[in-house]
């Protein structure tokens, strides 16, 4: 078996078993990697905290650009 197959078929058992349907377990592997990366990132570089957020968006949203995505 291939190592990308074998990868596959791990993370598979990693998602749960009350999925409905092939979707279901598409999105399943589809987040997997990305929840890693997320969990490596907050171990790794850290977290902010709830007034961190909040002052963030705050500051966004005087500035008129909350909703906007920075390129």
């Amino acid at each position: 078996m291939s190592i990308a197959k074998e990868l596959v078929m791990n993370k598979l058992y990693e998602i749960p078993d009350d999925l409905q349907d092939e979707t279901e377990v598409l999105e399943g592997l589809y987040k997997l990697p990305k929840l890693e990366r997320s969990k490596i990132s907050a171990e790794t570089e850290g977290t902010l905290s709830t007034s961190d957020v909040r002052k963030y968006f705050l500051n966004r949203h005087k500035k008129k650009t909350a909703l906007t995505v920075k390129k």
